[in-house]
């Protein structure tokens, strides 16, 4: 296998978790699953436990879960979906995950392990650059709820693998600690809210109508003086590429970084 080939990413994913092959009773109370408290709690436990052979594993639970996702979507992802697909019994698999939402906390850490973190050789600005791409690639491409894209306390391994790096990166171009941290948050909020947005602007009705179908109705039901500029590019609107609004979003916030930096690192 390649070191950085899609499989190789899949794999470093799973055992970047801190799980070994096997996962037991991991339902601590009280705490919120994605937490820092949540993970450090899953990694302890973890420690504790002997792999079995033929077991459950946090890489099969997980594989299973994205199955039931792409193949069905986010309504039909339950512990007990899983646990069908597994062949195994309900409450062997609530020994392992305790809940729905432990389950999208773990598939979430996962999805983010699959985004490779390259050094250009071209500066600071070329590296963030090649990051929100590979960011908004593999969110793009998996088929997980917009809330968790837009979680801002990503606390498991691989999230923290990338905040660790945006900040770097930031913190090397001239920001002070905490201009490099707010910076690292809003590159995040950007790319995934960014991704949202362009989900909901390419769904389609239940008929299969799309989702911008009726627009220029739509402004003419409204006072004319609140869309008067939309009156005049309300086809731009409709059909700008999602690749074109992200490359302009990107380059502003880009431009904005740079102008807070000091002279020496624009």
């Amino acid at each position: 296998m390649e070191p950085d080939s899609p499989v190789a990413d899949r794999s470093r994913a799973v055992t970047g978790c801190g799980f070994g092959s096997a996962v037991g009773e991991y339902a601590p109370a009280g705490v919120e699953p994605g937490s820092a408290r949540w993970w450090l709690q899953r990694a302890e436990l973890d420690r504790r436990r002997r792999p079995r052979v033929g077991g459950l594993s946090t890489e099969r639970i997980i594989g299973a879960a994205l199955d039931i996702l792409r193949a069905d979507g986010l309504e039909a992802l339950t512990v007990r979906a899983v646990a069908e697909r597994l062949g195994t019994s309900n409450a062997s698999l609530y020994r392992h995950i305790a809940s729905r939402d432990e389950l999208i906390a773990l598939i979430a850490d996962h999805v983010m392990g699959g985004i490779r973190i390259e050094r250009t050789g071209r500066g600071w600005r070329a590296d963030i650059e090649a990051l929100m791409r590979e960011m908004r690639r593999v969110i793009l491409s998996q088929p997980l709820p917009d809330s968790v894209g837009r979680n801002l306390h990503g606390y498991g391994p691989n999230m923290l693998r990338i905040v660790n790096a945006a900040v770097a990166v930031f913190s090397a171009a001239g920001l002070a600690g905490e201009q490099a941290v707010h910076t690292a948050i809003a590159m995040i909020e950007l790319v995934a809210g960014g991704a949202a947005i362009q989900r909901s602007r390419a769904g389609r009705g239940g008929g299969g109508v799309p989702a911008g179908a009726g627009f220029d109705e739509l402004l003419d039901s409204l006072p004319a003086g609140d869309v008067t500029a939309l009156r005049e590019t309300g086809d731009v609107y409709l059909s700008a590429p999602a690749d074109d609004v992200f490359a302009h979003s990107m380059g502003i916030f880009l431009d904005g970084v740079t102008s807070r930096l000091p002279a020496h690192g624009r």
